[in-house]
């Protein structure tokens, strides 16, 4: 129990008594936490206090937060595998996870000196711009911000249904093979969007990922910078592997 005697901070001695619990198995990867209420009445503690305790855990990795759903036990680190044609829903079902996605936004740009080097295109040429959350077992995992020369790629967002992969949307309406070709790792912390949309803490590190991808015949077809939760996530860079 909390002692208030101790010269301990209480919401201090509550964050313990939660990480020994998540520790013991007493709380299990991906199960959910007592509510701030229940943790208030249980240890005769205010509300203020028992938040203080869960942004500690938060800010730690050892829980995250669905919003309108509950605070959760984070999973170990989720293994995800980048190879020359990564699919992001068979690297989590190979590990034996859910995968899911949704569209967040598409709207479209002029593609400006920078992307018009990426993709190879005009200046003046249309981008289409994808925003997608994915998901593992209901978790936010990465954000990724895609790319598209518009007039190869008319109207894709119209395309996207539910739990969906990019690749193969491409394969399936326009008959493009999309091949990762180059991508550069980075390190950053989240600004406050990543925090909304990957519902992360400011101390939470990102994984940034930029990468291009090309078709058949070896025309870039994508540029896309993905956000990977630093928590929560191991990346395996596969230099063999042919993907499927």
């Amino acid at each position: 129990m909390i002692n208030r005697d101790g010269g301990i901070a209480c919401y201090q001695q509550l964050s313990e008594i939660l990480i020994k619990q998540i520790e013991e198995d007493v709380f299990r990867s991906s199960e959910q936490i007592p509510t701030e209420m229940e943790l208030s009445k249980k240890y005769k503690l205010n509300r203020h206090t028992v938040r203080q305790a869960i942004e500690r855990l938060k800010n730690e990795g050892f829980v995250y937060t669905i919003k309108g759903k509950g605070t959760f036990v984070a999973n170990t680190k989720i293994s995800y595998k980048v190879s020359r044609k990564t699919r992001f829903t068979t690297s989590i079902l190979d590990v034996g996870l859910n995968p899911d996605a949704r569209l967040l936004d598409s709207y479209e740009i002029s593609a400006g000196s920078e992307l018009s080097g990426k993709l190879n295109i005009k200046s003046s040429d249309k981008v289409t711009v994808l925003e997608i959350l994915r998901f593992v077992n209901k978790m936010p995992f990465c954000h990724t911000t895609s790319f598209l020369g518009s007039d190869r790629f008319p109207d894709i967002q119209n395309h996207i249904r539910g739990n969906f992969s990019l690749y193969e949307l491409l394969k399936k309406h326009y008959d493009v093979e999309a091949t990762r070709t180059s991508s550069t790792f980075e390190v950053s912390m989240p600004e406050n969007p990543d925090m909304d949309i990957l519902q992360i803490s400011p101390k939470i590190p990102l994984l940034v990922v930029k990468s291009a991808a090309k078709d058949q015949n070896r025309e870039v077809v994508e540029y896309c910078i993905t956000k990977f939760r630093g928590d929560i996530c191991s990346i395996t860079v596969d230099f063999n592997a042919e993907g499927r």
